[in-house]
């Protein structure tokens, strides 16, 4: 690892001096989770904050996330219930949310369409949003805001992947922003909720995201009746067709209408905001860029091409080290239960936390530091087990992992081979965690053609 990279700290929110407690820090916590962690947190292995009747513990060592999300998962399997009423009015039941044996259905049904064996049928659709996105970048004038760029292109990808190429194109965008206003508009933390209080100041916020949500899936709804009970891709599909045991269908009416919204905002979020911390990394270690530029090819990559992007890859796993997409996981017991020296009741909430696991000062050595080699060769292989949580863990794992992989992949071999990138004049980026890990105020770039 050159002693460049070593010293290169991309930027991250100061540590709190000390731990915000109680109301105090669950206020904090609304506005960004990362606000509320102070210094020793990226030293400790468990440690806990009680509230008023609930116990909110978080699981900061491999071995303890393991205990929970893999030994554990049938106590832990349940999100907890600020993320369930934070997305239920956008993804309804789908599952991502769901749990026990309406999670297990749901799962099997969509799982299938886009299993890693089967990655090749979408690459043109990746292919083409990444030369859309890659026209509409050249074209821009002035610092252009890659965050709702990206979202908008990833979108595009996922429209096409479930609509095919007759979906038009400025739904992507529309339902990109969409999302992203329901994002800053939904309560995240639900204060008076984890305090075992009624909400009663929160329905003006509520009301805001509510409109969002039936606006959000109004749209998608008339995309899956626009093409009918036949049309639509072969994910699609496979979406209506799966099967129960007894013959019936799993997913009709709403609950076709949830896996489809989730499919296409989980499938975007993630993938977006990779590649946006990925062109930032970019836009300030200039030597990275121009060794990613080195290693792509000049044209569209073929799918097998992607196996060869090594130190690409490499930079888009570091990144989402730094800025993990889903930066807190957490699950609420459904059942009593014994975390080393803590006792748990139903109701109480575990955190695995990866923007603390990922920078974990025992973990990972310079955690801090922008260290794409951590990937490659001999060092990818010596990672812990557990340390390393861009897309889950345990059985709840996103099912599109290898999906959102490749899309990002095919993105950055356009765009980083045809493009610099450099910060807008006097922007600084910070990073803010609510449903996602964000840059608060988007990510202002300039984009220049190579």
């Amino acid at each position: 690892m050159s002693a460049t990279q070593a010293d290169f700290i991309p930027p991250m929110p100061t540590p709190a001096a000390r731990e915000p407690t109680g109301l105090a820090g669950l206020m904090r916590a609304r506005r960004d989770v990362l606000s509320i962690f102070p210094a020793d947190a990226y030293r400790r292995q468990v440690f806990t904050s009680r509230l008023p009747g609930r116990l909110i513990l978080v699981a900061n060592a491999p071995e303890v996330v393991r205990e929970v999300f893999v030994t554990k998962h049938e106590t832990y399997q349940r999100k907890s219930r600020f993320l369930e009423d934070a997305l239920r009015p956008v993804i309804g039941g789908s599952c991502f949310i769901a749990w026990g044996d309406e999670w297990a259905e749901r799962r099997e049904a969509v799982s299938p369409p886009i299993h890693p064996s089967g990655l090749a049928q979408f690459h043109s659709c990746f292919v083409q949003a990444a030369e859309e996105t890659a026209e509409e970048l050249a074209g821009a004038e002035g610092p252009v805001d890659v965050a709702a760029a990206f979202a908008a292109g990833i979108s595009r990808v996922l429209l096409l992947a479930v609509f095919g190429p007759g979906a038009p194109r400025e739904e992507a965008r529309i339902i990109a922003e969409t999302f992203t206003a329901y994002q800053d508009a939904a309560e995240v933390v639900d204060v008076l909720g984890l305090m075992g209080l009624p909400d009663v100041v929160g329905w003006l916020t509520r009301r805001r995201a509510g409109r969002l949500a039936v606006a959000l899936r109004g749209r998608v709804a008339r995309l899956i009746e626009a093409a009918g009970p036949e049309g639509g891709t072969p994910l699609l599909a496979a979406l209506r067709d799966a099967r129960r045991p007894d013959g019936s269908r799993v997913l009709t009416g709403e609950r076709l209408l949830d896996e489809v919204v989730m499919f296409l905002l989980a499938g975007a979020e993630g993938a977006a905001i990779t590649l946006t911390w990925t062109a930032m990394l970019a836009a300030l270690h200039r030597e990275t860029a121009e060794r990613m530029a080195a290693e792509l090819p000049d044209v569209a990559p073929a799918h097998a091409d992607l196996a060869n992007f090594a130190f690409t890859r490499a930079v888009i796993q570091e990144a989402m080290r730094l800025y993990p997409p889903v930066a807190v996981f957490a699950r609420q017991a459904v059942k009593p239960d014994r975390i080393r020296r803590w006792e748990l009741d139903a109701g109480d909430i575990v955190l695995a936390v990866p923007w603390l696991l990922h920078r974990h000062e025992a973990l990972w050595e310079a955690p801090h530091a922008f260290r794409p080699e951590r990937f490659l060769g001999d060092a990818a292989r010596q990672r812990p087990r557990f340390a390393y949580l861009p897309f889950g863990i345990g059985p709840r794992i996103c099912a599109g992992a290898a999906f959102g992989m490749a899309e990002v992949s095919v993105f950055a071999a356009i765009l980083f081979r045809r493009f610099r990138f450099a910060l807008a004049p006097g922007f600084v980026p910070r990073p803010n965690c609510r449903l996602a890990l964000r840059p608060k105020g988007g990510m202002r770039l300039v984009v220049t053609p190579r």
